[in-house]
């Protein structure tokens, strides 16, 4: 039976198109099976260390694209390293798929469909393939492409996000991007050329990611695509593949390994229903498999200077926790929507005017700028005191003679005393 399996192709299954309107992350997303899958794209994952770690390497054709080391704490942060290098593993899989990545996007069903070759490399098992708008960051403030190589912590890697602010956690979902090709295959000429289409094409090609934890996912292919996003400011649609992370037994019944029968399954939040029989043997192989020890190499694919202007800035994973918590709207327009806020006299609504400020500041620079100086010219200003303190911190990013007359009006109509009376005095220092 397994020489069979071994010469049988891989069969990609649409299961169902997934409903997504409560999904803010999300834009598209459908339920696949996998039958047949070569297994040659996936996880080895260590026992656990004294530390109650473990090490996991997200592998393709036995070379791992993306290292990791963590924590069986949910909260606690994990550490990333970079890999051998996608472009030195040789995936005929990979290259079929990357010549149908450049063609505009026409749907996450037809996209199934391109992508085919490369999902029959999974594991056995169900996934959901979803679009997501992913940013080129670490999470940190770091460009993606200026991780360090060796293991270093990332608090996004964490598979539940503690805000300390509202004494809770957002669980782990596809934010950031981390890179698997090296920076030196960067080519300027091929920046441009995305950075051109992405401006004239409302429905640009896709990424392709990988999600692996926390907030983190491995771009499989799209590199160029990234730099062009970040040049401007936006973030990198790409077609992310997500494998079961969380299960639900059904009701009444006891664990019985394999065979524990399932209710629901999770995907990164989304979350599907089993179907009637279904069991945790036929969605929890799809991660990998464990080895008693794995060794985590040192690669060298990042440390190249890429232009400045490819670098933006952000949301980090503080930032996104905080919007997450507090309800933030951002897919709204900004400007109205933070006139609603500055005229609630609500105190949660100035709670999400300072989250909608520290995300624009991150992210929207411009939209930061204008709702920053709408936030000073509020009459209420003592209602809005930590609102003012994100809208001043925007300013100081401003010198100009505009700014000076808001930070000089401020002082003028405020003492030594106030909070933000260092902060703005510190604009002519």
């Amino acid at each position: 039976m397994g020489f069979l399996k071994h010469i049988e192709k891989p069969n990609i299954q649409t299961v169902k198109l997934i409903n997504v309107s409560e999904i803010e992350w999300c834009d598209e997303a459908v339920l696949i099976r996998v039958k047949n899958g070569k297994g040659t794209l996936t996880h080895r994952i260590s026992e656990e260390d004294e530390e109650f770690a473990y090490f996991s390497q997200l592998l393709l054709n036995d070379k791992p694209i993306i290292q990791g080391k963590y924590p069986i704490c949910p909260t606690c942060a994990g550490m990333l390293a970079t890999g051998y290098g996608i472009e030195n593993i040789h995936s005929q899989e990979l290259e079929k798929v990357r010549a149908c990545m450049n063609s505009e996007y026409k749907g996450i069903i037809n996209s199934v469909e391109s992508i085919k070759p490369l999902l029959g490399l999974l594991n056995d098992g169900y996934y959901v393939l979803a679009d997501v708008k992913l940013y080129p960051s670490d999470g940190q403030g770091t460009f993606f492409y200026s991780v360090p190589n060796e293991l270093t912590y990332n608090k996004a890697t964490c598979s539940e996000y503690y805000d300390s602010e509202f004494y809770s956690s957002v669980d782990g979902f596809p934010v950031y991007i981390y890179p698997t090709q090296s920076s030196e295959l960067i080519q300027e000429e091929r920046v441009e050329e995305y950075i051109r289409r992405m401006k004239l094409n409302s429905n640009p090609p896709r990424g392709l990611a990988y999600y692996e934890t926390g907030f983190v996912c491995a771009l499989l292919d799209g590199h160029h695509k990234a730099c062009a996003a970040s040049a401007l400011g936006k973030p990198l649609n790409c077609l992310t593949i997500i494998a079961p992370d969380s299960f639900y037994y059904a009701a009444g019944v006891k664990y019985a390994d394999g065979d524990t029968l399932l209710e629901k399954v999770g995907f990164a939040g989304i979350m599907i229903d089993a179907g009637h029989g279904a069991k945790l043997k036929d969605y929890s192989s799809a991660r990998g498999v464990r080895e008693k020890d794995v060794h985590i190499p040192l690669y060298n694919l990042t440390g190249r200077k890429l232009p400045d202007y490819y670098i933006n800035r952000y949301p980090t994973i503080e930032t996104m926790a905080g919007i997450i918590n507090a309800e933030v709207d951002v897919k709204a327009n900004a400007t109205e929507y933070a006139k609603t806020l500055i005229s609630s006299y609500d105190e949660e609504c100035v709670i999400k005017l300072d989250y909608l400020m520290k995300y624009l500041s991150e992210y929207r620079k411009e939209e930061a700028y204008s709702i920053a100086k709408m936030i000073l010219d509020s009459e209420d200003g003592c209602f809005l005191k930590s609102a003012q303190k994100s809208a001043i911190k925007e300013l100081l990013n401003h010198r100009n003679e505009e700014t000076e007359r808001y930070l000089i009006d401020y002082l003028v109509n405020h003492n030594s005393e106030d909070p933000c009376w260092d902060l703005v005095s510190s604009y002519w220092e």
